[in-house]
């Protein structure tokens, strides 16, 4: 969803829906503020009924299980007695179990229905809904006793089917809570040996630790309850589990890091399959449920395990004896509703009553999820038949895509260039299964284009791709729903209704690609009102929203350019506009809760100090170094291949140099904020503000964190609120491990901040634990001949296998380990010696290698290579090309002694029991 999309454009689109009359009901993928909804609910435990009107007052965000809302409860009807926990006038949360996108909803249900082999059920099936629900009642009450206090599990409320999204949903209580804090730690190294259960009296980062052991007491619950598929949305090794956990606000004042931490997610959003594990810790998950016999892993939990524990516990328990018995019953029903054959097996072959359950529940599903209504549910009831049918049109939908992409593959014509990129693209779409069509089609163009297809074959495969499964989903709907067969119908019989529906489908779109970001207020309303402007957005829809909205609007493509060229140079230069952007980044960390009110509040007061309004000015010349290493590698790329154009591959090369831009340690940009942060401490003369800085600022990526680390002791807070601002910003464009909270935002962080003050903390301790001893020097000769002898071994063996001494060019990537392994050890063994007195004589010993290198290597070549005694005829070229050699290796082997000293200097150092951490 795009940031700030306008809720009035979004109104005045549906009212143009509305306008337009047609017979059938808006397409819905998520509601707005300020909607109010009508539901028919059954409580959780117990299970009464009731009907409940809500008002949403904020969408909160979605993911593959579905999408969560805050909403505000204005009429709660309860015949049969109160649903506990709901009351008129309360905040609660909603979860419709339907992601907000469609691309999401469909790549999810392509992964489960390839372990289940049907749809998405929690979702359609209010069984398998509600086992969920009563499984979390469960183990929120097991929290109690193992965690101490059931407020470690939101507490699930209720249960219902929202017939207008096609989905169930779940009503709980809304946690008023944030994830973890960055938190200042300058013994990384300790933290990553630390482990839940290990002593910690000597570490820092408390709510990194204590949200890492309350997620490994809970798994741990979980396992005991026998609900080892549901621990996965809790195993930390997932790297997105994380934002799972919240920190409720009203314990922010508690001292204990740990208390308010509250488990708010059971409901997993994609299946894990055995061949596609989808992060980390995903490969161990897999590894243990197959030696459990679990091929594919959802939700599945031991039910006589649960009754166990129940049993032990029988008091805390008592008034849920009924629930017990209600999900025993859901939940049977809901595995008898897939096919599930890594489960059933040969049930498939000869149970009538799976086959009857199976059959049940896709009525059921289809009812849900709207695509039949009433009455042809009672048709459907009554004939088996239909239903098959019915059944199978679906998979014709679902299955025509992969088969048109299979057809295309089997008939491509081999050999030939364009053979590879369609493999390629061909198991990508197996991947993401949204993408089949698309790719598809492109396959069938492509292989038309290119004469790797048969015309018929190309063909068949375009209608495989595009026309079947339209087909089969038009046929489905005139079959399925009454008002959808007046709808087409009257279309077929009347022009002008065919002009409204067109207008209501425009409408539709327009209100999916505004929420998007593809087009703006007014473009949208534009667009709407002459809808044959949308010829010239058909063909960029394919493109990312930002880049789409770029090419089809010239003023939004003028504000991103201003922003991104003319706004570094206003802040630098503009004072009152530096402290606004400053406000502003405030404001949106106590939004995201990264700081608190009393970080902000010292923050703003200091504002006006000398020291944070040069760190402002400096961080706005950052800004202004963001595109020049792309306009620098774009340009070289261009000039290169306008001058090479006689060359095939031209292209790939300059593709080639602009990639490698990307990955160099240091770039025009990165060269050029250095070089204004050594002028800085140039023109101030003023190296100790500077010292973290100036060296930072000349490397990529890092380099935009030089000032906040800096800034680390002076002003803590502010330092580590933009540290994380900066690191992680970059991070949330990363799909699902991007998500704000987890454990790749933290370690980005990490990385970023706390890495550079471990390693100063680490030399600082070092050069402390020196001081006293005597400086050594005597040891660079040692290193120097071993080093050498090393390489001159390694040109040896190379002779004798080659028959030939190889160049630098040759070997270049074993030769970097000599040099760089004696540069850290004249580093380690130089006793009291200074830092910049090791560096220096490690770069001296790297010196040292290379020219007893290359002169061993100049008489090598011509003894043995060319035959010719030693020393030649001297000759300017003689004299050239010995020098070539020399210098080359002179700077390759400086450069590894060097990297080598740097990397023993700045190793971890173990903390000493008792030593003071950085101040908070």
């Amino acid at each position: 969803m795009a940031k700030g999309y306008s809720l009035q454009t979004v109104k005045e689109l549906q009212a143009a829906f509305d306008q337009a009359d047609v017979l059938r009901p808006m397409r819905i993928e998520r509601y707005e503020d300020g909607d109010e909804l009508e539901y028919d609910v059954t409580g959780v435990a117990p299970s009464h009924p009731g009907r409940v009107k809500l008002r949403i007052e904020r969408f909160v965000g979605g993911g593959f299980a579905g999408q969560v809302y805050r909403v505000k409860v204005l009429e709660l009807e309860c015949p049969d007695g109160d649903i506990a926990g709901l009351t008129v006038g309360g905040a609660y949360a909603v979860k419709i179990l339907l992601p907000p996108s469609s691309f999401s909803e469909r790549f999810r249900n392509a992964i489960y229905a390839i372990g289940f082999q049907g749809p998405f059920s929690l979702q359609v099936n209010p069984d398998a809904a509600r086992a969920g629900a009563l499984w979390q009642k469960f183990i929120r009450r097991a929290a109690g006793i193992r965690l101490g206090t059931s407020r470690a599990v939101t507490d699930i409320l209720a249960t219902f089917v929202d017939r207008r999204m096609g989905s169930c949903g779940e009503i709980s209580e809304w946690i008023e809570g944030r994830n973890w804090r960055f938190e200042v730690d300058d013994n990384l190294t300790e933290r990553k040996r630390w482990r839940p259960g290990d002593p910690d009296d000597a570490l820092s980062s408390p709510e990194y630790r204590a949200k890492r052991t309350f997620m490994k007491d809970l798994v741990d619950l979980l396992h005991e309850l026998g609900a080892p598929e549901l621990a996965r949305q809790y195993e930390w090794s997932t790297c997105k589990s994380q934002p799972n956990v919240l920190k409720r606000l009203d314990c922010e004042d508690d001292p204990d890091p740990a208390a308010g931490l509250t488990a708010v997610d059971f409901r997993a959003g994609l299946a894990l399959l055995p061949l596609l594990p989808m992060s980390p810790g995903d490969f161990r998950l897999i590894f243990r449920g197959l030696i459990h016999g679990r091929l594919v892993q959802f939700d599945r939990g031991d039910l006589d395990k649960l009754e166990r524990f129940v049993d032990a516990h029988a008091e805390t328990f008592a008034d849920m004896r009924d629930s017990l018995a209600e999900l025993r019953r859901c939940d049977a029903a809901y595995r008898e509703s897939l096919p599930d054959v890594t489960h059933h097996h040969v049930r498939l072959l000869c149970s009538p009553r799976l086959w009857r359950g199976l059959i049940g529940s896709a009525r059921t599903g289809w009812e849900v999820r709207g695509l039949v209504d009433d009455r042809s549910a009672a048709t459907l009831r009554k004939s088996t038949l239909a239903t098959l049918i019915f059944g199978l049109l679906g998979l014709v939908q679902a299955l025509a895509p992969l088969a048109a992409i299979t057809l295309a593959m089997a008939h491509w014509i081999p050999p030939g260039f364009w053979a590879y990129p369609a493999w390629f693209f061909a198991a990508c779409s197996l991947l993401v299964p949204p993408l089949m069509p698309l790719v598809a089609a492109t396959l069938a163009a492509a292989g038309w284009a290119f004469g790797a297809l048969s015309p018929p074959v190309a063909v068949t495969v375009l209608c495989l791709a595009l026309i079947a499964p339209k087909a089969a989903k038009l046929l489905r709907r005139v079959w399925g729903r009454g008002d959808y067969r007046r709808h087409y119908g009257r279309m077929l019989v009347s022009p002008s209704y065919a002009l409204h529906a067109v207008r209501a489908r425009i409408a539709e779109l327009l209100i999916r690609w505004h929420r998007a970001g593809r087009v703006g207020e007014k473009r949208a309303l534009l667009l709407m009102r002459r809808p044959w402007r949308l010829i010239f957005h058909a063909p960029f829809a394919v493109l990312p929203a930002g880049i789409h909205r770029a090419v089809t609007d010239w003023g939004f493509f003028l504000d991103r350019l201003h922003y991104i060229v003319v706004r570094p140079v206003r802040l630098y230069f503009n004072a009152p506009m530096r402290e606004q952007w400053l406000r502003d980044m405030l404001a949106e960390g106590r939004r995201k809760h990264m700081l608190s009110e009393d970080d902000a509040r010292l923050i703003e007061k200091r504002m006006d100090e000398p020291f944070i309004q040069k760190y402002l000015k400096s961080l706005a010349v950052h800004v202004c170094t963001l595109p020049i290493t792309q306009i620098v590698s774009v340009a070289i790329a261009t000039i290169y291949y306008f001058l090479n154009r006689d060359d095939p591959n031209a292209w790939a090369k300059g593709l080639g140099i602009i990639a490698l831009f990307q990955i160099t340690p240091i770039s025009p940009g990165s060269l050029a904020r250095g070089l204004y942060t050594l002028q800085l401490v140039i023109r101030e003369r003023n190296f100790k503000d500077y010292n973290i800085a100036v060296f930072m600022s000349f490397f990529k990526y890092i380099g935009y964190l030089a000032f906040p680390i800096q800034m680390a002791y002076r002003y803590p807070a502010l330092a580590r609120f933009m540290a994380g601002h900066w690191s992680t910003e970059a991070v949330h464009v990363v799909p699902v491990f991007g998500e704000h909270g987890a454990l790749l935002e933290h370690g980005v962080f990490d990385l970023f901040y706390n890495r550079p003050l471990t390693i100063r903390r680490s030399m600082r301790l070092r050069q402390e634990a020196r001081a006293g001893r005597r400086a050594r020097s005597w040891h660079v000769l040692p290193c120097v001949l071993v080093a050498a002898a090393v390489l001159i071994a390694l040109k040896a063996a190379y002779l004798e296998w080659a028959g030939y001494v190889p160049g630098l060019d040759r070997i270049w990537w074993i030769a970097f380990f000599p040099p760089m392994l004696a540069g850290a050890a004249i580093a380690v063994w130089a006793g009291g010696m200074s830092l910049g007195g090791r560096i220096a004589l490690s770069v001296a010993g790297g010196l040292a290698v290379a020219m007893v290198d290359g002169g061993v290597h100049l008489w090598m070549d011509h003894v043995y290579t060319f035959a010719k005694p030693w020393p030649p005829e001297i000759t300017a070229k003689v004299v050239w090309d010995s020098s070539a050699v020399v210098l080359w290796r002179v700077l390759y082997f400086t450069l590894a002694a060097t990297i080598g000293a740097l990397i023993a200097e700045t190793r971890p150092f173990k903390s000493q029991p008792g030593e003071a951490r950085v101040e908070r």
